[in-house]
Order: C-alpha cells, then sequence, then structure tokens
C-alpha cells in the first residue's frame, strides 16, 4: 500500500485508488453493518429455539420483543448500513475521486448508529413490543420511532453525500466516458433508497408526534400502505446494491465482464421503475385495502 499526497491510496490487493477522507466510513458503516446483522441474527436464533416447542425459550412478552428487535436489525438498520459503505466504496474508489464532504458523513454515521440504538434499546427495556411493522394503533415509546426517523434521515443525507461525491468525480473528470457499471447500479439502488426513506421519514414523523401527544393517531390504513414504501422497498436497496457487488467481485476475482453491459444498465433501470411493487403483495391480503 502507497500514499499519495492528494488523500489516496492504492490498495495492494486490488490496485484500486482508495480515497483516504472515505476510507474510515466505508469501515464503520460495513462493521456496523455486521453488528446489527448479528444482533438480528442472535434474535433468529432465540426465536427458533422459542418456537421449537421441546427447548420453548422465551416467553410469550419477550418472544414478540425479540421478533421486534430481529426484524429491524435484519431487515432495516443491517441493510442500510451496508448500502452506505458500498455507496462510498463506489463513488470514491471506482470513480478514483475524493468523498465530497467528510463533515456529511459524520453526521449520517452519527445518526444512523444513535438511531439504531435508541431502537433497539427501546426495544429491549420493553418498551416497543409492536413487531417491525409497528401497525397503529399498537404504540411504542416515542424513543422508537425518533430513532427510526434518525435512521432514515441519517441514510438519506448519506445518499445525498453519494450523488455530491458522482457530481464532484464528474466535474473533475476523474474517470473517462460513462460511469462504471457497478457505480450504474449502486446508483439505482441509491435512487430506490431515497423512495424506501421518504416513505419511511413520511409515515413514521406523524406517528412519532401521535406518539408524544401531540397529534390525534394516523389512520391505520394510511399507515399500513405507506410502511410497506420502507418495509419492503429497504429490502430492494439490498438486492440491488448486492447485484452491483456481484458484478464487482466477478471482475475483481477473475476478470470476466458482462457479455452486454447495456442490458445490465436496463435492468437496473427496471429495478428503479417497478421494483416497489413488490410490497404489493403485502397490501393485497390486507382486508381493509382494496385489490384496486
Amino acid at each position: 500500500m502507497s500514499n499519495n499526497t492528494n488523500g489516496k491510496r492504492i490498495c495492494a490487493t486490488t490496485g484500486l485508488p482508495i480515497c483516504l477522507d472515505a476510507e474510515f466510513f466505508i469501515k464503520c458503516n460495513a462493521v456496523l453493518g455486521i453488528v446489527f446483522l448479528l444482533i438480528g441474527g442472535i434474535g433468529a436464533l432465540l426465536l427458533a429455539l422459542t418456537r421449537w416447542q421441546t427447548v420453548h425459550l422465551l416467553p410469550v412478552d419477550w418472544f414478540y420483543r425479540i421478533l421486534t428487535l430481529h426484524g429491524l436489525n435484519m431487515l432495516i438498520f443491517s441493510i442500510l448500513f451496508y448500502e452506505v459503505a458500498i455507496l462510498y466504496f463506489v463513488s470514491t474508489s471506482l470513480l478514483n475521486a475524493k468523498l465530497a464532504s467528510v463533515k456529511t458523513a459524520w453526521v449520517s454515521l452519527i445518526m444512523m448508529a444513535v438511531g439504531a440504538v435508541m431502537v433497539d434499546g427501546t426495544i429491549l427495556v420493553g418498551q416497543a413490543d409492536v413487531m417491525m411493522t409497528s401497525y397503529l394503533p399498537l404504540l411504542a415509546h416515542p424513543a422508537f420511532y425518533l430513532g427510526i426517523i434518525f435512521v432514515a434521515v441519517g441514510t438519506l443525507i448519506a445518499v445525498i453525500n453519494y450523488f455530491a461525491t458522482l457530481y464532484k468525480a464528474k466535474k473533475e473528470k476523474t474517470y473517462q466516458g460513462s460511469v462504471p457499471l457497478v457505480v450504474f447500479g449502486a446508483t439505482a439502488a441509491a435512487i430506490i433508497a431515497v423512495v424506501t426513506l421518504l416513505h419511511g421519514a413520511i409515515v413514521m414523523i406523524p406517528t412519532f408526534l401521535y406518539s408524544m401527544g401531540w397529534i390525534a393517531q394516523p389512520d391505520p390504513i394510511w399507515y399500513r400502505m405507506t410502511w410497506w414504501g420502507l418495509g419492503h422497498m429497504s429490502q430492494q436497496v439490498n438486492v440491488c446494491a448486492m447485484v452491483s457487488v456481484w458484478y464487482l467481485l466477478a471482475t475483481l476475482t477473475t476478470g470476466a465482464k458482462p457479455l452486454n453491459e447495456t442490458v445490465c444498465r436496463g435492468a437496473f433501470l427496471l429495478y428503479i421503475f417497478f421494483i416497489n411493487l413488490a410490497s404489493a403483495h403485502h397490501l393485497l391480503v390486507d382486508p381493509a385495502i382494496s385489490a384496486g
């Protein structure tokens, strides 16, 4: 590994340039993704040992408590932390660029980490036995909703930082031609993330205000419809990002490249336009919502 005077080093394994400003945040977000995945995995094990009638490890109240913990950590927190790490990596290393804003990256990291800890802490002390969906009129402690808002807004800030890095790289001409396929796929994931996180903010902010007693209860049907824009699409952020990572790993390990990049880019565009419809199957089984 050799250090340069322009705030970059060269990775001895891949030969890719590593932005020293971005490196810390790539590592932090990736490690936190693993930490929250581990928490969710431990929850899954406890749930399995409880459902196993011979063991029946947890009492009923703790079963739903851990189910809430498992769902949010596995399907929201770990995915979003991984996504931010991927975005920072592809926008700097693959485009030979520097991270647009270190201060913004710090704000994002702190908000996401504090928010996730708030949510997990509220769950574990028994103030949010509402499962991952947290459907109204079930109500959790305000810290539960505020923590999710912190995570959503913090991730949105990271995505904005990513787009700013893309703009900076384009302006400074750190790469030639169109962006690499992996960056294109990560950008598609970032666009899906924006839609996902906006759904989270839209549904959680009024619910938080209601939990504080400041407004009337939001309509439960509206809540369910809007919530699934967060609950299911967060998984699609992961799908899109992971496909991009597979392309990168295939190239780094074997030197192989897609037979037709145009088809691959078209598939990523289809993700953006249509993958949000995947949440419809949750709504179709809701007795309060018509098929239309």
